[in-house]
Parts: C-alpha cells; sequence; structure tokens
C-alpha cells in the first residue's frame, strides 16, 4: 500500500511540474491544475489494454497513463487516442476504443475524459448502454450523473480533489467494465485550485502515519531532476519535424 501511495504521489507532482515547466516557458495552453486527482485516481487502475482519450487539458491524462515526460515535453503520444481540442468528439472516439477492446475480447476498457461532457456525451451514452461497451465516461462538475438514469447507465458523483474518493470510484467503474457490466459515467467535481489535490493528498497520508513528510520531499526532489533532464533533452533536427506526423493505433 505504501508503494501505491508514493506512486500516486507521484504523478501527481509530475502533472504538476510539467505544467509549471511549460508555463514557465511562455507557452499558456490549457491548465490541468486542481485536477491531478482526477487523473491519477482514474488512470492508476489501466494497464496496456486500455485507451483513454481527452480534449485540450490533455498533460494530465497522459501522465497518468504512463507515457514517458520526455515524451510528453515532445508532444508524442503513447496508447492514447488523439487529442481533440473539438470537444464533442472526444465520447464517440473512446466507444470506438470499447468497441474494439469488446470484439477482441482483450479485457480492455476505454475512459473519455469530457471536460463538462459536451457534444455527442448523450448519443456516446446512448450507444454504450445499448451495445454494453466497457467505457467509463468522467465529466467535471456537469450534473451528467443525474441525468444517465434513463440510459441505464450507474452515475457516480465524486470530488475530484481527493485522490481516494476518485481512485475508489473508478476501481469500481473499471472493474465492472473488465467484468462484462457495461459502461458507468463518473461525474467529479473540483475548484481547480493550484496544489489542492497534492495538498489534501499529503495532509492525509502524513496525518495518517502512511507516509512521511521526507517521503513526499525526495519524491518532489526526484520529479524536479526529472523535468529538468526532460528540458535539457536534445531537439529534434529541423529536418525530422515533418517524420512520424502520424501515428496508427
Amino acid at each position: 500500500m505504501t508503494d501505491a501511495l508514493r506512486g500516486a504521489y507521484r504523478v501527481m507532482r509530475t502533472i504538476r511540474a510539467v505544467e509549471e515547466q511549460v508555463r514557465a516557458t511562455g507557452d499558456c495552453g490549457h491548465p490541468y491544475a486542481g485536477e491531478e486527482a482526477l487523473a491519477a485516481g482514474v488512470c492508476l487502475h489501466l494497464d496496456g489494454r486500455d485507451a483513454i482519450a481527452g480534449t485540450h487539458r490533455r498533460h494530465g491524462h497522459r501522465i497518468a497513463k504512463g507515457v514517458d515526460v520526455r515524451a510528453v515535453m515532445a508532444e508524442i503520444r503513447h496508447h492514447r487516442l488523439v487529442a481533440t481540442d473539438t470537444l464533442g468528439g472526444v465520447p464517440l472516439l473512446i466507444c470506438g476504443a470499447a468497441i474494439a477492446a469488446k470484439q477482441q475480447d482483450t479485457g480492455g476498457v476505454g475512459v473519455a475524459f469530457l471536460g463538462d461532457g459536451p457534444g455527442t456525451t448523450l448519443e456516446a451514452l446512448n450507444l454504450a448502454s445499448a451495445w454494453h461497451l466497457p467505457a467509463i465516461f468522467v465529466t467535471e462538475d456537469s450534473g451528467y450523473a443525474d441525468r444517465v438514469a434513463g440510459f441505464g447507465v450507474p452515475g457516480v458523483v465524486v470530488d475530484g480533489s481527493d485522490f481516494f474518493a476518485v481512485h475508489e470510484a473508478a476501481g469500481e467503474a473499471v472493474g465492472r467494465a473488465r467484468d462484462g457490466g457495461g459502461p458507468t459515467l463518473i461525474e467529479a467535481g473540483f475548484p481547480r485550485h493550484v496544489g489542492d489535490c497534492l495538498q489534501r493528498f499529503r495532509t492525509r497520508v502524513t496525518d495518517s502515519g502512511e507516509l512521511r513528510e521526507q517521503v513526499l520531499d525526495a519524491i518532489d526532489a526526484e520529479v524536479a531532476r526529472l523535468i529538468a533532464d526532460s528540458v535539457s533533452a536534445p531537439k529534434s533536427a529541423p529536418e525530422d519535424v515533418e517524420t512520424d506526423v502520424y501515428v496508427s493505433y
């Protein structure tokens, strides 16, 4: 359990450190601040059989899924469906992944991070319910959990800033999907305050005696070294810029 807690904290700290580094270099992309517990709590249940899809707040999802930080910084995808800034497309993308997993009987699941649940969400929920797909839809404080009963889809509301609440809900959803129980919708709410998830996690595990402050501080230092190493990694040569633009999943 201690190793799992250290791993969870490392994922959340890495997400935050990557974004802080990116913003320090002048990139004003959409931050994942305050949502680290959501990505970590969900993706730590996943493995190589599974696929995720997200929209414009994508760095957190990638890191939580296990992509190398150097690859994140270089915008290289790793077993992750295409990220799209068209918010409405993600729910149906993950239905495609779930269909493939079901047809191939891999035991894999598809997870869609939906922002506030726009676009094709209702259509995708209807499809996932009708075809009993191993799909999980994760929305951010959208109220969808009260609307999915009509589709016969379980809906659960969690505190998205609480890693432990997210991890428990996601574990049940992933287990249900792998066992043929069909889709689930997880609605997560949070204030998007920078550092909130991390501080809540630190307080919980240190107050309980599960981890010491020195252990968490050591992880902070390890992540800082990793980010520094990633930033100093050699850049691609100009002639390589247009190679490997597209990737097959």
